[in-house]
């Protein structure tokens, strides 16, 4: 299966945004069953995509002269997501059933997904990783940038931590470089106006590609609407059982 990434890989000008990707086997379930591997780190993460995504390659088919365990580096955490979602829709098919519990009643139901139909925002300039703004309160000039592995691992200490300064942290996280400083770290943001906040958050929507995976529902029981996102980077999303429980 050969998938179209939202962002891809850049080298020497040349943009690698298509990758072959490969169904699971037994090596990859055992990472997936390597309490020590993936409690609380992800670290199954970059093996799977190590194993199972194996050539970059550009529309027309030219392929990346990169090593697989250098690209899960390279990639943005948007593209890691659609990869990850392709890569169970390659194995076990693109539909997914889910349990899903009401936040109101607590009513819980099973529904289907089509993986296959899950929308992709793709950048529309995808050489551009990063994008400078002078913040119009503070005038501080940042560089917000693409999120990339490394990131997506800092922010699930964040959140596994229950870091009390898990928002300045997200933001820090967008940024390469605040008034030439870097790297940009949680204290960096505290005092910063939130206006100058949100012009960082819409700068960084402006320059990321995504998949859309919170999937709206509608409760059987007491009719309220709600989303569910759904645990792509969690090991329990390659469980072989039929029906995922969220």
């Amino acid at each position: 299966m050969i998938i179209e990434l939202p962002c891809g890989i850049v080298k020497d000008g040349v943009v690698y945004d298509h990758v072959r990707i490969k169904e699971l086997t037994g090596k990859q379930q055992n990472y997936l069953m390597d309490f020590d591997l993936v409690s609380d780190t992800l670290g199954h993460i970059p093996k799977l995509l190590t194993d199972l995504a194996v050539e970059y390659q550009t529309k027309d088919g030219k392929v990346a002269d990169i090593k697989p365990e250098e690209t899960v580096w390279l990639i943005s955490t948007d593209d890691i997501e659609v990869i990850l979602v392709k890569i169970r829709q390659a194995t076990f098919g693109k539909m997914l059933a889910m349990q899903v519990t009401c936040p109101r009643c607590g009513k819980q139901q099973t529904v289907s997904l089509d993986l296959s139909k899950l929308k992709i925002k793709n950048l529309k300039d995808k050489k551009k990783r990063s994008v400078s703004l002078t913040l119009k309160k503070s005038k501080k000039k940042v560089v917000v940038r693409l999120l990339g592995l490394q990131q997506l691992f800092d922010l699930n200490a964040a959140i596994r931590e229950a870091n009390k300064e898990f928002y300045t942290t997200t933001v820090a996280l967008s940024l390469e470089e605040i008034d030439g400083k870097s790297p940009v770290k949680p204290e960096d943001i505290e005092d910063i106006p939130l206006t100058d906040l949100q012009q960082i958050d819409k700068a960084f929507d402006k320059i990321r590609g995504s998949i859309d995976n919170k999937i709206e529902h509608e409760c059987d029981a007491c009719k309220s609407e709600f989303d569910t996102p759904l645990p792509v980077v969690e090991p329990g999303f390659f469980a072989p059982s039929q029906t995922l429980s969220i």
